[in-house]
C-alpha cells in the first residue's frame, strides 16, 4: 500500500485541488499531489473536501457494483455488463481503494483529527470521526479484514497490516463513541470548521448514534446482543428526517451527484433490473426511481427530472431516518417486540423525504402488517428496506442480503466465473490489484485468515 503524500504550500493550490476532486469519483493514482496537506492548510479547507469525497464514495464506483449484484440496476453494455454476470475483478476498485478511502476520505479525516486538540477545534474533530467511521464501515462491508491501525502512518510503514474485521467494527464504535465526547465537549474556536453539512452539534451526536445502530445490526450474525445494542442506541439517535446529515452536491459537471454523472458520461450502459422493476410496480415511488418511457426501464435520463436520486444536484445523506427506523423494526422483533410502527415510520420517512403525496403514503402503508413467524416479518422489513435505501445508500441492502438471505433475490445465471467459482451473490469482492503487488506479505496475510478472497468467500461479519 503505497503512502507517499505530497505537500502543497499555497492556499490557492489546495483550493484548485478541492475544485479537482470534485470533477472525479475516486481519481486514478493513490499517489495524490493536489490533496492538502501542510501545516499551514487550515482544518476548515480539509473538511469540505472530505465530506464531498465521504458522499461520493457510497454512490458512485462502489454504489454502482452494489447496487448492479442486488439487482436495483443492471449492466446493459460495456463493463455494467459484465458486472451483472459479476465478472468483476482487482481492478475494478482499486480506484475506491486508493484515492477513494486511503488516500482519500479516511486519509483528511486522520488529518483533521491530528489538526485538532482536546481544545481546539475539537467539535470539528469529532464530525472527522463520524465520518472516518462511516467510510470504515464501507471498507470492512467490503472486504472483512482491511489495513487501518498501521494504514496512516506514511514512510513508517508503507506495508500496512490488515486488521481483523472483528477488531475494524470495534474500532468502528470507539470512534462512534469518541465523536460523541468530542461533540459534547466546549470549542474555544465556537464552531465546526468548514462543514458542508448544516447540522448543530447536538444533530452530529444524533447521526453518531444512528450510525452505531447500523453497524450493531450488521452484527446480528455475531453478537447475540446487537439488536439490543442497536435499540440502545436509537433511543439517542435521529428523531426525524430533519436532523440527517445531508449533502448537497452541486447542480454542475463538476460537483455533480456521481449517479447522474454516470448517467450523464455513460448513458445506455446500465439501466433498471428486471426484478427492481417488477417489484417497484404499483408502489407510489416507481416514477421516482424509474424511467419507462423508452425501450429500457432507465434509472437517468437527461430530460426527467422526476428522478430524484439522478440529477446533478441530488443529495446524499451519511445515513437516512428511514434506515434508522428498518433497524429499529428488525431490532424490536429479533427481542420480542412489535416492529410494526417502526416500519411504518421508516417506509413513510422515505416516502415524505421523496416528496410523495400524503394520501398515497396512507394508501400504502396500510397494507404493511407484521405479525407473522419472525422470519417472514424480517422478510417483511428488509424488502421494504431494500426500496427505501435505492439511490442513496446501495451497499446498504447488500449488507443486509449478506447477514439476512433478504431480499430473495435469484443469482444471475451466468453468475460462475473464476472470481465467483460458486455462482452466488457475491459475498466480498477481490482485494485491489495494488494491494497484491506493494504489499503482498499484508496481503496475502489477510487472505489466509479469512479462507480465501474470492467473491464466494464470506467475510467475517456474515458468515453463518
Amino acid at each position: 500500500m503505497k503512502r507517499t503524500y505530497k505537500i502543497n504550500k499555497t492556499f490557492i493550490l489546495m483550493i484548485t485541488a478541492a475544485m479537482m476532486l470534485v470533477s472525479c469519483e475516486y481519481g486514478t493514482t493513490n499517489e495524490d499531489p493536489t490533496r492538502p496537506s501542510g501545516d499551514i492548510v487550515p482544518v476548515k479547507a480539509i473538511m469540505p473536501i472530505m465530506q464531498t469525497q465521504s458522499h461520493r464514495n457510497p454512490i458512485a464506483g462502489l454504489g454502482r457494483l452494489s447496487g448492479i449484484v442486488m439487482q436495483q440496476w443492471a449492466g446493459i453494455d460495456a463493463q455494467q455488463l459484465g458486472y451483472t454476470s459479476y465478472v468483476i475483478d482487482e481492478n475494478d476498485l482499486n480506484n475506491f481503494w486508493n484515492t477513494g478511502i486511503y488516500v482519500g476520505s479516511m486519509r483528511d479525516c486522520i488529518d483533521i483529527i491530528n489538526r485538532t486538540s482536546d481544545t481546539d477545534g475539537v467539535n470539528s474533530r469529532g464530525v472527522a470521526k463520524i465520518y472516518l467511521a462511516a467510510n470504515l464501515g464501507l471498507a470492512t462491508n467490503s472486504w472483512g479484514d482491511v489495513p487501518f491501525s498501521e494504514a496512516f502512518l506514511g514512510e513508517e510503514n508503507l506495508t500496512p497490516k490488515y486488521d481483523s474485521q472483528e477488531s475494524i467494527y470495534e474500532k468502528i464504535f470507539e470512534l462512534l463513541d469518541q465523536a460523541v465526547a468530542d461533540l459534547t465537549a466546549t470549542d474555544p474556536i465556537g464552531s465546526i470548521q468548514g462543514s458542508l453539512v448544516t447540522l448543530s452539534n447536538a444533530g452530529w451526536i444524533k447521526v453518531a448514534y444512528a450510525l452505531k445502530a447500523r453497524y450493531y445490526i450488521q452484527l446480528s450474525k455475531r453478537d447475540p446482543l446487537a439488536s439490543s445494542k442497536a435499540l440502545a442506541a436509537i433511543a439517542n439517535a435521529m428523531g426525524s428526517n430533519a436532523d440527517q446529515a445531508q449533502f448537497n452536491f452541486e447542480n454542475t459537471n463538476n460537483g455533480g451527484n456521481p449517479i447522474a454523472l454516470f448517467g450523464t458520461g455513460r448513458p445506455n450502459t446500465m439501466a433498471i433490473d428486471p426484478h427492481f422493476v417488477t417489484l417497484m410496480t404499483g408502489d407510489p415511488r416507481y416514477n421516482l426511481y424509474i424511467d419507462s418511457s423508452g425501450a429500457n426501464d432507465l434509472f437517468w435520463d437527461s430530460g426527467n427530472s422526476d428522478l430524484f436520486w439522478a440529477q446533478l444536484d441530488s443529495p446524499s445523506l451519511l445515513m437516512t431516518y428511514a434506515e434508522q427506523k428498518f433497524i429499529e423494526a428488525e431490532a424490536l422483533e429479533r427481542t420480542s417486540g412489535d416492529g410494526t410502527a417502526a416500519l411504518i415510520a421508516g417506509v413513510t420517512a422515505n416516502m415524505e423525504y421523496l416528496g410523495v403525496a400524503a394520501a398515497d403514503i396512507t394508501a400504502y402503508t396500510g397494507g404493511l402488517a407484521l405479525g407473522g413467524t419472525l422470519e417472514a416479518d424480517i422478510e417483511t422489513i428488509i424488502v421494504e428496506k431494500y426500496k427505501a435505501m435505492y439511490g442513496n445508500t446501495p451497499v446498504e441492502p447488500w449488507n443486509d442480503y449478506r447477514r439476512t438471505g433478504y431480499p430473495a433475490i435469484t443469482p444471475n445465471v451466468n453468475g460462475a466465473n473464476g472470481f465467483n467459482p460458486s455462482g452466488v451473490v457475491p459475498r466480498r469482492w477481490l482485494y485491489p490489484i495494488d494491494e497484491r503487488v506493494s504489499n503482498p506479505d499484508s496481503y496475502q496475510a489477510a487472505i489466509s485468515a479469512q479462507g480465501g478472497h474470492l467473491m464466494d468467500v464470506y467475510i467475517w461479519a456474515y458468515k453463518n
